[in-house]
């Protein structure tokens, strides 16, 4: 058996189990074809991606002025736009809050979301770690980081969209990108690891965790 059909393997059994967390694991290879996937889906050049961005609470609730955030899993930034995606390996997993924290960092805008890592970045105890963040975000183009490390916005008149990797759309959502859609684009590349990724994909789409 390859090590390639024994890390899929491992995931198809061990999502069943009450404590595993699919997302995590299967994040990174999500991550490898997502610039494509949102392409096909959106028919935009993605210029780059982070994981993990940061949404500062205080930006989106205006009457709770802290430097907390919650974390976007992928910031992309396509031609025009920018698109917040979210992965959910069981779309049961979704909730309204998390939604409402989406629409409401839509409904603030790019240059208000760029603030709030600004507001963080000057509170935070993880200077360094913030600084790669920002260091991205001037490769970019949405900011300029001078020598005092302090930054200006650059480019902020971007469009923001928000989509949902998930393994079904039984609501038929627009901003929704199914696991069948993302074997179906991966399979063409007829590689092991694609080919492999393909059809766990299909697989954990078939059923539910814990369903056989």
């Amino acid at each position: 058996m390859s090590r390639i059909n024994a890390i899929f393997d491992n995931m198809d059994v061990w999502r069943n189990l009450p404590a595993y967390q699919l997302e995590r694991r299967a994040d990174i290879f999500f991550s490898i074809y997502l610039p494509e996937i949102l392409s096909c889906k959106f028919g935009a050049k993605v210029e780059g991606v982070i994981p993990e961005f940061p949404i500062r609470v205080g930006t989106i609730h205006h009457d709770i002025d802290i430097n907390k955030s919650f974390k976007v899993d992928y910031f992309a930034k396509a031609s025009g736009k920018i698109i917040l995606v979210e992965l959910k390996t069981d779309e049961g997993s979704r909730r309204d809050k998390q939604d409402w924290y989406l629409e409401r960092a839509k409904e603030v805008g790019l240059v208000e979301l760029l603030d709030g890592v600004r507001k963080i970045y000057k509170a935070t105890n993880s200077k360094k770690k913030y600084e790669y963040l920002l260091g991205l975000l001037q490769d970019l183009g949405f900011i300029v980081i001078d020598e005092n490390g302090t930054f200006e916005i650059a480019q902020a008149n971007y469009v923001i969209q928000i989509v949902y990797i998930q393994p079904n759309n039984p609501n038929k959502q627009d901003n929704v990108i199914t696991f069948q859609e993302i074997s179906e684009i991966i399979e063409k590349h007829g590689d092991e690891l694609s080919l492999r990724f393909s059809k766990s994909l299909l697989k954990w789409a078939g059923a539910k965790a814990g369903e056989k």
